[in-house]
């Protein structure tokens, strides 16, 4: 996909934008948009999606990678999927463990394409080698092992072969020195207003450098 940065592209299927009717210009769309995902709760559950190995994130998963409590994280899952950024995928094979999660979130087309007219995709190698890096318990390793439904074939081609060039691997290996010496967390989301419409729930949050081994 290209670099562009142009108004986000309508939903499929002839859907409304959810940024904007046809009486919203298209500056105040992107700004919506760009206001909505980069929120801090909702830019690192994106990230975590973009870095899976998989793109098929479990809420256990979520609740591992991302410095909030499950019920803050749920809360922004469903906003992102009222704005059809994402949506829920069910695995309904025979080769799942009764103990095998079956629920897993994925990125929708036409999230995929709005992250890519803000250049998020571009940062794929990157966040999937720090994924790569974590240290994972053993129910995380489950839950990433986990047979999962496939990707749509639209959302599975943007991830077709992202690779860390030589600019880019040098900025993965300030990024987990950094994070090896205790600095910062994992995803870093630029500083933007709070949402007044999410609620967050205090004193459940666990930094996310005591996932590095």
């Amino acid at each position: 996909m290209s670099d562009s940065t142009e108004v986000p592209r309508r939903p499929p299927g002839g859907r409304t934008d959810p940024f904007g009717g046809e009486d919203v210009l298209p500056f105040e769309k992107q700004r919506r948009a760009h206001r909505f995902i980069t929120q801090e709760t909702r830019y690192n559950i994106i990230q975590a999606i973009l870095g899976h190995p998989e793109h098929l994130v479990t809420l256990d998963e979520f609740v591992y990678l991302v410095p909030k409590n499950r019920s803050t994280i749920r809360e922004h899952l469903d906003r992102l999927a009222e704005k059809q950024l994402v949506r829920k995928a069910v695995y309904e094979g025979d080769d799942a463990d009764q103990n095998d999660p079956r629920e897993f979130w994925r990125l929708t087309y036409y999230g995929i394409t709005l992250l890519d007219e803000y250049s998020y995709l571009r940062y794929v190698p990157v966040l999937r080698a720090l994924q790569d890096n974590l240290y994972l318990t053993e129910k995380i390793e489950r839950h990433r092992d986990a047979a999962r439904p496939p990707l749509p074939d639209d959302v599975a081609s943007a991830f077709d072969a992202p690779l860390l060039d030589s600019d880019m691997k040098s900025e993965f290996d300030e990024i987990l020195t950094a994070r090896k010496q205790g600095g910062g967390q994992l995803f870093d989301a630029p500083s933007v207003e709070p949402d007044p419409a999410a609620t967050t729930e205090d004193g459940t949050d666990r930094p996310l450098d005591e996932l590095f081994q």
